[in-house]
């Protein structure tokens, strides 16, 4: 295939969005139907979608590949970062080998640049993503607790009945709180549930005596166990009305187990501490949840509300610190004067020379700064380092189920 008879652009009439929903639809789900459902349904009226998010590549006029974008906020503790969601990348079978994933790729990633995004997440697969840039960033979680355990939680009187769309504001306030301390987490609406609500129908609410939503859950049952793909609860003795639903809702599908997906710093989480649990961490290497920087420069002043609320719960917010990140032989100069932080790309005291996945990481907070400076060259001073440590604290960066793509 010769570059000069691919074309790469945007959806631009009915017929181009028709068949690249079919050839996107084909590729990447089982069920044919239901894949151009959610594409026709949900996917043309997901917050934020325009018609020029779905990016197609034409040989000679022929419908060769296509993929979908969207706009989401990612949260960085104090910090909001725009991002691209790249997703349902196809191509169509005999025009496979010939780069044309390649060409949409460059593509979309030049739209988002034009566009001001800071960075890209997708979710890909082996070694075919990182030459764009992307590093996996984000690891998935579970819990598993046999189905007798969960039945000693303490009982309460609230009362457990399926989700309505009338609990959305709820379910979101809940959810929005819980999320506080999950890193990468995307900023979900009330509009994103209404757009994918056919999704929630394992979705039980828990209420109090009154009325009032006090918990949620979402929970269906596999071969060999219960698998509960996300938990909100408003208050710590929420929990154990969670737990003891859950496992009442297993007992009565003779599962003996349940696995709860979530991140550690979620207060369910943490509640199970107290229960006899297994917790697992996976990580992938070159594929699954991955993050790329769109625009370097714009991704770091975004973090500067984050950085100056990290520095002012330690003992160098009074005092005047600089660092300088060489990301890629860039230099960004990042300086806290009294709690006060300044990013300039010039050279300064305290260089750390990474590359732009390593920054990734630390921003993230997916690996330990330890770990990085072993590895990388530096000229740090103490205060230096303590600086570097303030502004890159450890985190889990994690997506639930339900907001991926």
């Amino acid at each position: 295939m010769s570059k000069s008879e691919l074309t790469v652009k945007p959806v631009e009439t009915d017929e181009e969005l028709r068949l690249a929903h079919d050839l996107m639809a084909k590729v990447q789900y089982p069920d044919y139907f239901s894949g151009l459902n959610w594409l026709e349904a949900c996917g043309e009226g997901y917050p934020g979608f325009r018609r020029e998010h779905t990016r197609i590549a034409l040989w000679k006029g022929e419908l060769a590949g296509a993929l979908r974008m969207h706009t989401e906020t990612i949260r960085l503790g104090e910090a909001r970062l725009k991002m691209g969601g790249l997703g349902w990348v196809s191509t169509a079978q005999r025009h496979r080998r010939k780069g044309v994933c390649h060409a949409l790729m460059i593509h979309t990633l030049d739209y988002l640049k034009q566009n001001h995004y800071h960075v890209s997440m997708l979710f890909g697969i082996p070694n075919f993503y990182h030459r764009f840039g992307f590093t996996t960033t984000l690891a998935d979680y579970a819990i598993a607790i046999d189905t007798a355990e969960a039945l000693h939680a303490p009982r309460t009187p609230y009362r457990k009945r399926p989700a309505k769309p009338g609990d959305i504001a709820a379910i979101q306030r809940i959810h929005a709180a819980n999320d506080t301390d999950i890193a990468c987490s995307l900023l979900r609406s009330s509009a994103h549930l209404t757009n994918k609500w056919d999704h929630c129908k394992n979705m039980s609410v828990l209420t109090s005596d009154s009325g009032k939503v006090l918990a949620y859950f979402t929970a269906h049952a596999s071969d060999k166990q219960m698998q509960v793909s996300e938990v909100g609860v408003s208050a710590p003795q929420a929990c154990s009305s969670v737990l003891a639903a859950c496992g009442q809702l297993a007992s009565d599908a003779n599962l003996g187990r349940i696995r709860f997906l979530m991140p550690p710093p979620h207060p369910f989480a943490r509640h199970l501490l107290q229960y006899q649990s297994t917790h697992e961490m996976r990580i992938l290497r070159d594929q699954g949840a991955m993050l790329a920087f769109v625009d370097q420069a714009e991704a770091l002043e975004s973090l500067i509300p984050e950085w100056e609320d990290l520095l002012s719960r330690t003992n160098l917010r009074n005092e005047q610190i600089e660092i300088t990140l060489v990301i890629d032989r860039v230099n960004y100069r990042v300086r806290a004067r009294r709690g006060a932080i300044d990013i300039a790309q010039q050279s300064g005291a305290n260089r750390l020379s990474i590359a732009s996945g390593d920054l990734m990481h630390l921003v993230t907070g997916y690996r330990y700064l330890d770990d990085i400076l072993a590895k990388r060259r530096r000229i740090l001073t103490a205060p230096g380092r303590a600086l570097l440590a303030a502004l890159f604290p450890k985190r889990t960066p994690y997506v639930w189920t339900f907001d991926r793509f």
